[in-house]
């Protein structure tokens, strides 16, 4: 990625990110809200307003939705009162995110208290270990991706080499990586299509599924996984109509990075300004400033 495209679309993501969550902040927030997610993205945008008491906050919620659900996914909802499971996995996400983003910042006192909550925040996604010698089920692909990229950021951040290399394994079995001989201009969504699905749920999980997986190939960075998100990506510039998707811009980093597929990134970003009128909505604001978080780690590892 040239230094000019990563300026432009960081400085985009990052504006249009930043005025969205200022907007979301003022909202009223109830303990299974994605909302929770709010002040989490904001630190990533390395934004002031949102304060270390604000990301223990949030892991305090985390941690005891953890303890409640057990290995079932906590259902988390928009302000509009729209539950859907994978937002747990966004929420919690963005929590680790920050969590190892600003490591180095926090307040001892702060750090202690995140880590101390985070293996209960992150048990419901421990469902994954089923999945680590067999395919997940086509319509639970998205969230076995977002399961496997929470528990890697945890095991990065407490040094859980077995939980790794569980990771491994599972995404493995869940995108069906295609041999090296394979190119990535074949485009191939990352799941099946089930008989009589309705288009636009399936390609909903798909760019779900996507998001986590462009997560997962930059810390990781794992080659085979950034081309079987590129097949991915592929295949959505040439068969996917805007139609099909929401104003909710899942996925947008994963068809920011091929130059090829940038085209429906930019759709992506023109739906997520329809929805409130050039100020994205609570859930795409969160997308979109983990888009530019994502852009930069693209980039340090770029340069390592």
């Amino acid at each position: 990625m040239s230094e000019q495209k990563f300026n432009r679309y960081h400085r985009l993501l990052a504006t249009l990110a930043g005025d969205g969550l200022r907007a979301a902040s003022q909202l009223h927030t109830t303990p299974d809200s994605v909302l929770i997610g709010v002040p989490a993205a904001r630190m990533l945008l390395a934004d002031a307003a949102a304060t270390a008491s604000d990301l223990v906050a949030g892991f305090d919620r985390l941690s005891r939705m953890g303890r409640a659900a057990g290995a079932r996914t906590p259902m988390m909802g928009e302000p509009d009162g729209h539950r859907r499971p994978v937002y747990h996995g966004l929420v919690l996400h963005l929590h680790i995110a920050a969590f190892n983003f600003c490591y180095e910042q926090l307040p001892r006192s702060a750090w202690s208290a995140c880590e101390d909550r985070l293996p209960d925040a992150v048990e419901p996604a421990r469902d994954i270990e089923q999945y680590a010698d067999v395919p997940p089920p086509a319509d639970r692909v998205d969230l076995v991706l977002w399961q496997a990229l929470c528990l890697f950021e945890q095991a990065e951040a407490l040094c859980r080499d077995a939980d790794i290399e569980l990771i491994d394994s599972v995404v493995h079995q869940a995108i069906h990586i295609a041999p090296p001989d394979t190119a990535a201009s074949a485009g191939q969504p990352l799941h099946p299509r089930r008989d009589g699905e309705a288009l636009d749920a399936w390609t909903y999980r798909e760019l779900c599924g996507m998001h986590a997986l462009a997560n997962l190939a930059i810390q990781r960075r794992n080659t085979s996984w950034a081309r079987r998100l590129e097949q991915a990506a592929r295949y959505h510039l040439e068969h996917t109509q805007p139609d099909y998707t929401t104003t909710q811009p899942w996925g947008v980093f994963a068809f920011l990075w091929p130059d090829q597929t940038e085209t429906f990134a930019e759709q992506q970003i023109h739906d997520a300004t329809m929805e409130g009128g050039a100020c994205p909505g609570p859930v795409a604001s969160l997308l979109l400033a983990d888009a530019a978080h994502a852009l930069r780690a693209f980039d340090d590892s770029e340069r390592g």
